[in-house]
């Protein structure tokens, strides 16, 4: 009988065999699982996110932000047309007016003065696409001094050169531009103006909350400026329409509406941050405990709403102001009423209070044209009369009596319509020609009418068109 062999630990070799074999086996089997787990192309933001953690994002914001104006096509057109009329209208009539009195006759200026309408429309096309593709940058700053600075300053010339009484002849009874603000009470009111201006530049400067009572007083300021100039908008009356009909020469008729644009927009603007300012002060949430740490949370965008509170603030005080205006205005004039007769002391005007006193004359229209003008330019023919006076006669003038003579005799209602119409806007016009630079404008802004004219003529009259222009004032 053999002896055992004693238990050392150790397998037998068939086991201990068997056993490798099955681990091996079973890693084997794992390995592939585990790789296609980790190498899986199922999941590639995760393998991104793991093998390359440090590489920074590409910032993306410049090329994503929009470069051109992200304001109303129609507001841009504005702009451009009224940067337009302020700035480069004026610059054109100035030159024309300087080489006017230099050249005389000269043929290359003649046609370059026909074609400058045609380059200030090329110009507003231009500025208009240059906002659109490159933004506004710098142009609502130009705005604002054209509307808060240069147009009341050209309008309180006009008002200085306007007649100041309200004595006229029956001629100028419908065409006499009368001061629209009474001198010198219109002095306190340049005063106030700029007290406005300076608290619209202070809320442009410093959008954000001022301290204290500031704040209120920049709304308060804002409504007075708005009432001032509603107040000078309603004053112009009908006179704002020139303003419209023939820029640049009437645009500071429009100064009080623009300007109380200007206001209102910014004073609602204001009036949303800081309700804007006031929701969040709502939201904000209490600060956590030290011995916990809670993940930062994104609030929800606050959608902006007037501050109530604050507008009804501004609204109680802005009487408080005009009061201490009255006031200082009373006790610089000597009379209660002082900050008012700066409107009802005038005449023909909507606040007016002083009667008009007409004197009878025997009157002439269109004539000041032919006879003030540049004879190289208006071309007088003739000496004609009108009234039993002599007057100087030019193609223009007859072709243009000569359609209204047509008028009345073959539509008689509608010649007495259209002469009502020339007389409340083109003898108007006609009080300004005094220089002969400005009866050449005219002459040349109505030649477009005189070939409109003539071609009616020709179309309408059943006799020789030529016949009833020579017959004009014989």
């Amino acid at each position: 009988m053999e002896p055992k062999e004693p238990n050392d630990g150790s397998q037998e070799p068939g086991t201990a065999s068997s056993e490798p074999e099955s681990r091996s086996e079973v890693e084997r089997s794992s390995e592939p699982e585990s790789r296609s787990e980790v190498e899986s192309p199922s999941e590639p933001v995760e393998r991104s996110e793991v093998e390359s953690p440090s590489e920074p994002l590409p910032d993306r914001t410049q090329d994503e932000t929009p470069k051109g104006s992200q304001h109303n096509c129609l507001v841009d057109a504005a702009l451009a047309l009224l940067l337009v009329m302020g700035y480069v209208s004026p610059l054109v009539l100035a030159m024309y007016a300087a080489a006017n009195g230099l050249l005389g006759r000269f043929t290359l200026f003649q046609a370059l003065m026909w074609a400058a309408p045609f380059g200030v429309l090329a110009v507003v096309v231009w500025l208009y696409r240059d906002i659109r593709r490159r933004g506004r940058r710098m142009l609502p700053i130009a705005a604002e001094v054209l509307v808060l600075g240069i147009l009341p300053a050209w309008g309180l010339v006009y008002n200085h050169t306007a007649n100041a009484s309200c004595v006229v002849t029956t001629c100028d009874a419908e065409t006499e531009a009368f001061r629209p603000l009474a001198e010198p009470e219109v002095w306190s009111l340049l005063g106030l103006h700029l007290l406005v201006v300076l608290a619209y530049a202070v809320s442009r400067r410093r959008p954000a909350a001022l301290h204290g009572a500031g704040e209120v007083l920049v709304h308060a300021m804002l409504l007075v400026g708005m009432v001032m100039q509603t107040l000078l908008a309603v004053q112009f009356g009908h006179w704002a329409l020139f303003g419209v009909m023939f820029p640049p020469l009437f645009l500071p008729t429009l100064a009080p509406v623009l300007t109380v644009i200007l206001y209102a927009a910014e004073g609602i603007q204001r009036l949303l941050r800081r309700g804007g300012e006031a929701k969040m002060r709502v939201l904000r949430r209490a600060p956590e405990s030290v011995f916990r740490e809670a993940p930062d949370q994104e609030l929800l965008p606050v959608v902006p709403e007037v501050h109530w509170p604050l507008f009804a603030k501004a609204l109680l005080s802005s009487p408080v102001l005009l009061g201490i205006y009255a006031v200082v205005h009373a006790a610089w004039l000597g009379r209660a009423d002082g900050a008012l007769r700066v409107f009802t002391r005038t005449c023909k005007y909507t606040l007016s209070q002083v009667p008009l006193e007409i004197i009878p004359q025997d009157c002439h229209y269109l004539c000041t044209v032919a006879a003030r003008g540049h004879t190289w330019l208006v071309q007088p023919l003739r000496v004609g009369r009108r009234g039993g006076k002599p007057i100087l006669v030019n193609r223009q003038l007859a072709v243009a009596n000569a359609f209204e003579d047509l008028l009345h005799t073959r539509w008689p209602r509608f010649g007495r319509l259209a002469r009502r119409v020339y007389d409340r806007v083109g003898l108007p016009v006609s009080r300004y020609l005094r220089p002969r630079w400005a009866s050449d404008l005219v002459y040349l802004a109505m030649k477009p009418a005189e070939w409109c004219f003539y071609v009616a003529l020709l179309l309408l009259d059943p006799d020789a068109p030529e016949a009833r222009i020579d017959r004009m004032y014989r």
